[in-house]
């Protein structure tokens, strides 16, 4: 080198330069397009940038942000976080004048600014879905911004694919919202047949793919969630052996569904007799954490507790002790219980006869005729209530320990008293003894909310 030219050696400096260029730019060249960390789609750029990118390492925007404000002034100092509650408190109150528009941009700001903070995904999901879709008057359009909080969370699973809690809360999302609330007639039908005719032709394919019930989606979201659970990526803030209980709880949704629809064919004996076999085989032999740490099973033989307990290294009484404080917690044999009576054929035929005597009634199906030899022949309705009544009796007299089951309950008292309002109808007294009437005095303290429930029940068949 000392024999070289000072021009030589400047050449020569370049040259090294250029060379540790190439590595350099091979390797931190930024992405020229701007896509989702964790997504599969082909990117140009640097080896550090594409392996961020697949493995959603970090992220490569600054968000769609005004450049005057506030919040761009936080993230050009490297304060993504103050810069995201700024932006928090604007989608406040965009909220509150209503301003969907700018609200919704808003919420996709936040999130590219903090992707991986799965709070505000699950935050900003609910406020759509719950808060937002509230201020709307047609159920169209609730059920639009239910899809857009769903979607959001859907959207934060892409782009946090270990955060098991936020494909359990999509799946509890599809069951809930569609499936429990005011609008439910409503929701589930547009889940299956979107009412934005123009834009689908059917379901909206970003939340129903497959044109499936709410329920059975959400049972694949819940599936997902207990693989990554499985997998090392634990569903936090719930206790395991409740979070883990989302899909064989959907599959019981979708089977009481169905009967609220008037199905009680052989379709839906076949969906509780798979809610039946995934509580007791799947569910049900499940390995679980008990208190220091003792595993047991909730479905367990004896010879299962023994054998738990060997490998436990405790006693037996210890294991059996540890199972069934948690077999009463999570309700277990009470479950077990009401899918083996649903999936009975004489369940379903009182739930039958119940559901078509509402609908005898409403159809007014309550007087009663006199036939040419001068008796009286009930009514259509009467017909179904007391047969239903009947057939109920068998159900409680072989499964007993469902007596205090709240849905049954009601279901036979809201019975009894359209029974009784079909009577007063045609002006006769009813019989003083009548199936199922000790089940009815023990929870006569009910009656107010039976009264409550036909008059709504009453209003929606019209």
């Amino acid at each position: 080198m000392n024999n070289l030219s000072s021009r030589q050696r400047k050449l020569v400096y370049a040259g090294c330069i250029l060379l540790l260029l190439i590595p350099i730019v091979r390797l931190g060249a930024p992405l020229s397009d701007d896509v989702l960390p964790g997504s599969k789609a082909v990117v140009s750029g640097g080896v550090l940038a594409q392996m961020r990118v697949e493995h959603d390492l970090g992220e490569s925007t600054l968000g769609e942000i005004d450049p005057s404000s506030a919040a761009m002034n936080l993230v050009l100092l490297g304060l993504r976080g103050p810069a995201a509650g700024v932006l928090h408190l604007q989608a406040l109150e965009y909220q509150e004048k209503k301003d969907w528009a700018k609200l919704r941009a808003t919420v996709d700001s936040i999130i590219r600014l903090q992707p991986h903070y799965v709070e505000i995904w699950k935050f900003q999901g609910w406020n759509l879905a719950f808060n937002v879709s509230r201020e709307w008057d047609k159920v169209a359009d609730r059920f639009y911004w239910v899809k857009e909080g769903i979607k959001f969370l859907q959207k934060g699973t892409n782009r946090n694919q270990t955060a098991s809690n936020l494909f359990h809360n999509v799946g509890d999302f599809m069951g809930r919202k569609f499936g429990n609330s005011d609008e439910k007639k409503f929701f589930r039908t547009f889940f299956v047949k979107d009412p934005e005719t123009d834009t689908f032709d059917g379901a909206d394919p970003e939340i129903n793919p497959n044109a499936k019930d709410n329920y059975l989606v959400a049972k694949d979201w819940f599936e997902i969630a207990n693989d990554k659970d499985a997998n090392g990526y634990p569903i936090k803030g719930m206790t395991h052996v409740f979070a883990r209980q989302g899909p064989v709880r959907a599959q019981f949704d979708f089977a009481t569904a169905m009967q609220g629809d008037g199905i009680f064919d052989e379709q839906n004996r076949s969906a509780w007799d798979t809610a039946y076999n995934e509580w007791t085989d799947v569910y049900g032999t499940d390995i679980f954490l008990g208190l220091d740490d003792i595993k047991y099973k909730l479905n367990s033989s004896a010879d299962d507790l023994e054998s738990m307990a060997k490998e436990n290294g405790v006693t037996v009484d210890r294991q059996r002790q540890i199972w069934e404080q948690n077999v009463k917690m999570t309700n277990y044999r009470f479950w077990q219980r009401l899918a083996e009576a649903e999936r009975d054929p004489v369940t379903m035929e009182a739930h039958r006869a119940f559901f078509l005597g509402k609908e005898a009634f409403a159809r007014g199906e309550t007087s009663t005729e006199q036939t040419a030899d001068g008796t009286t022949k009930p009514s259509k309705a009467e017909e179904y209530f007391v047969n239903g009544l009947e057939k109920f009796t068998e159900v409680l007299q072989k499964y007993p320990t469902l007596t205090d089951h709240d849905a049954y309950i009601e279901e036979v008292m809201l019975a009894v008293y359209y029974w009784e309002k079909i009577h007063q109808y045609n002006g006769t007294e009813p019989p003083a003894e009548f199936p199922l009437k000790g089940f009815v005095l023990q929870n006569i303290g009910r009656q107010m909310d039976v009264e409550r429930e036909f008059l709504l029940e009453t209003r929606r068949r019209r």
